[in-house]
């Protein structure tokens, strides 16, 4: 009878310990907005770099810079019209911000 009344306080003390911790378990992730920024498309083939002062515009309102990845390679022939041209290659980066959503009151 004594083993079965510590193994019912061992289980029933777990219990309350795991019932006293379920708040670290289901947390909800905070929701995020997200924003993408690419760069433009002026003509076929060719684009234009993002703007620095609209990268600090998101910025100023609140939007947090996560990634920065290429977008678009472009390579290009530079130099005089002769027999071998050096290729420069360009890249394009597309610009990737997050920011926690406004909750609405409740």
């Amino acid at each position: 009878m004594k083993r079965v009344a510590v193994v019912f306080c061992l289980l029933l003390t777990g219990v309350l310990l795991m019932w006293a911790q379920r708040g670290r378990f289901y947390m909800e992730a905070a929701p995020f907005e997200v924003k993408l920024v690419f760069p433009r498309e002026v003509s076929p083939g060719k684009y234009q770099q993002v703007d620095a002062r609209d990268l600090q515009a998101l910025a100023d309102d609140g939007w947090e810079l996560v990634s920065v990845t290429p977008f678009v390679y472009l390579n290009e022939e530079r130099g005089a019209t002769t027999a071998q041209r050096p290729v420069v290659t360009q890249t394009y980066p597309a610009y990737f911000f997050k920011r926690v959503k406004a909750q609405p009151p409740k």
